[in-house]
């Protein structure tokens, strides 16, 4: 039995509620609803703080990056043919991404099948690279204040797990950016 593009967009959506709910959850109750001081695992403890810092900037922030003028987003010109960030295994990342429940987080950042589409997909990629950029520079202001106040071990954590959870993410909507601004270069088709 074939579903919908409504009935998948809404599995969609409703698989992305729930792992945000699972996640949320999860993060408050692994550092047991109390943020400082740092406690527990540092690697749980940096994971979920983490986590609670990028939906609470997603919500707040969110809808102010899709305000935000594109050109501040747009890709310099040695990002636009993407060979910088092949070099450093974006495409690995992005693969995990599109296999694993982690894609689940964001269903709606996939461009559907039309150039007049191009424009929504760089607003919902502006947005995410934003919140990404600003949850790396809260959560590295963090670390560095756990480094200087005898929390090194937590401070160390947090700054590593930046790597996959913030510069990756921001490496991969930079490259995709550059794939959709090739595609508009293009001319089109015409029938």
């Amino acid at each position: 039995m074939s579903r919908t593009p409504q009935e998948e967009q809404g599995i969609r959506a409703l698989r992305s509620v729930l792992m945000l709910v699972i996640l949320t959850f999860g993060s408050v109750y692994s550092i047991h609803g109390r943020a400082f001081p740092p406690h527990g695992n540092p690697i749980v403890y940096s994971l979920a703080i983490s986590w609670l810092i990028s939906i609470t900037i997603a919500v707040v922030g969110g809808a102010m990056f899709f305000r935000v003028n594109p050109a501040l987003f747009s890709p310099a010109h040695w990002e636009k043919q993407g060979e910088i960030y092949d070099r450093t295994g974006i495409q690995a990342f992005r693969w995990v991404l599109f296999h694993s429940p982690l894609g689940w987080i964001n269903p709606n950042i996939h461009l559907r099948a039309s150039r007049a589409d191009c424009n929504r997909l760089l607003r919902e990629m502006n947005t995410s690279e934003g919140v990404h950029w600003l949850t790396c520079a809260i959560s590295v202001v963090l670390a560095i204040s756990y480094l200087r106040h005898d929390h090194a071990v937590y401070g160390y954590v947090l700054l590593l797990i930046r790597i996959p959870f913030d510069v990756y993410p921001i490496m991969l909507h930079r490259w995709n950016r550059g794939r959709v601004w090739r595609v508009l270069q293009r001319p089109a088709r015409t029938l």
